[in-house]
């Protein structure tokens, strides 16, 4: 009776013993701590799901190359193929016998196959062999502990499922709040703004070549881009109405200048032509002043080089023979090289740039040597480019005394003062919205 009490006693707190163990202590349970509640010599636990050996007695560490466990693995597929791995048997000595065991190595000649079955499946299987015979009455004790260890091996294994299922879902909400917390500093990420537009060389102080007054161009004296010298002789216009205005008003002055003579000299003894002398003088003086004005219009007929420099101005075919109106321009005469950039900045990426901004000029000749230099100048208004684009026009001057040659075309880059990146991205489609429902 006391006996049975302690045997009682052994498989309760083994059951407990199994339901403490996790789950990669629980093999080792098995195999090593029944022996508590039943005898035995040597004890082997399988896996089903993944049929591999999990512990053994007597040993901490499953070694898969040794003799003996390969020839405990022959016996399982044997079992298994033989189809009583869900039953409790002992099995036959020819198969054990064609498991091939080495006799350092061999089991014990009791050998019972006892699978470990929860809800129906058998989750392992437990592998007992001695020397003495296996009895009836062990078999209710081995029913009871089966169930404990397959309730606490299926136990085991939901565990760290559950337990990996709410890891993961934690990692995956604290890696979508970091993923939201990085973007949100990456939008708030103050980012200098910046516009790119195209650019030219202009001169810094240049001399416009304008009409005199209203007249034809007869010819264009020298070559576009060519260097001229102060006093030069560049556009003349057509002389022929201005000769002839000339030529009419010299007669006119030849014959105030005869009548005037003629009564000077019948005014010594004629009254009424002394009479005339004051209307006759008037008359003189108005033809010799409109005399002196067409000789004038027909010197500033040839159009002279304000100073020396390089003609600026496009095809001379374009000139000869156009109408031009008083002050219009012709061309411009400036230093072969300039420090001064115009940059033609489109509405649609103006930002807030003030005079002082950064600019970097690439220029189309040498790309990969930008130029820095400064806004000096923008305008309020906006104007349409020969592109048809809305632009405004912005100055900068070159630092560190660079020159580069007129009329040079580049790109330049104008830079502003920080915004959030988010506002930068953000920049066109509100341009866009704000022109849409205007």
């Amino acid at each position: 009776m006391n006996q049975q009490l302690l045997r009682l006693a052994e498989l309760l707190q083994l059951g407990a013993r199994a339901r403490e163990a996790g789950p990669q202590e629980l093999p080792f349970v098995i195999a090593n701590e029944t022996i508590r509640a039943i005898p035995y010599d040597q004890a082997v636990v399988w896996d089903a799901r993944t049929r591999r050996i999990v512990a053994l007695s007597g040993v901490e560490t499953v070694q898969a190359s040794t003799p003996y466990v390969i020839s405990l693995n022959r016996l399982f597929k044997a079992t298994l193929a033989a189809g009583k791995l869900d039953q409790a048997h002992m099995p036959d000595p020819a198969i054990v016998a064609e498991s091939d065991f080495r006799a350092d190595a061999a089991l014990a000649p009791q050998i019972l196959w006892w699978p470990l079955r929860s809800r129906g499946r058998t989750v392992a299987v437990l592998l007992l062999a001695r020397r003495d015979p296996w009895g009836e009455a062990e078999a209710p004790l081995l029913e009871a502990l089966g169930g404990a260890y397959a309730e606490s091996w299926e136990l085991g294994r939901a565990r760290p499922a559950s337990m990996r299922h709410g890891a993961w879902r934690l990692a995956r909400n604290v890696a979508v709040l970091l993923l939201l917390g990085a973007l949100l500093g990456v939008a708030m990420f103050p980012m200098r703004t910046s516009a790119i537009a195209p650019a030219e060389v202009v001169a810094r102080t240049p001399a416009f070549v304008r009409a005199p007054f209203a007249g034809v161009v007869d010819s264009i004296e020298v070559p576009p881009n060519s260097p001229v010298r102060a006093g030069q002789v560049l556009v003349r216009l057509d002389r022929r109405e201005l000769d002839a205005a000339l030529h009419v008003a010299a007669k006119a002055m030849e014959v105030a200048t005869a009548q005037y003579r003629q009564a000077t000299q019948e005014g010594i003894s004629d009254p009424r032509a002394r009479e005339q002398l004051a209307t006759l003088r008037g008359r003189l003086a108005e033809a010799r002043a409109d005399y002196d004005y067409r000789r004038t219009r027909l010197e500033r007929a040839d159009i002279l080089s304000p100073a020396d420099g390089i003609a600026v101005f496009n095809d001379p075919a374009e000139w000869v023979g156009r109408p031009v109106e008083t002050g219009e321009r012709i061309m411009q005469v400036s230093p072969p090289v300039s420090s001064r950039v115009e940059i033609e900045l489109p509405v649609v990426d103006a930002s807030t740039f003030d005079e002082g901004a950064e600019v970097l000029f690439f220029n189309n000749v040498n790309p990969d040597r930008p130029s820095a230099g400064k806004v000096t100048f923008m305008s309020y208004a906006s104007s349409t480019s020969p592109t048809g684009v809305l632009i405004y026009t912005v100055r900068a001057d070159l630092g560190g005394n660079e020159e580069l040659r007129l009329g040079l075309k580049g790109t330049a880059k104008i830079f502003g003062a920080p915004r959030p990146l988010l506002l930068q991205l953000l920049r066109r489609p509100i341009a866009y919205l704000q022109e849409l429902f205007a």
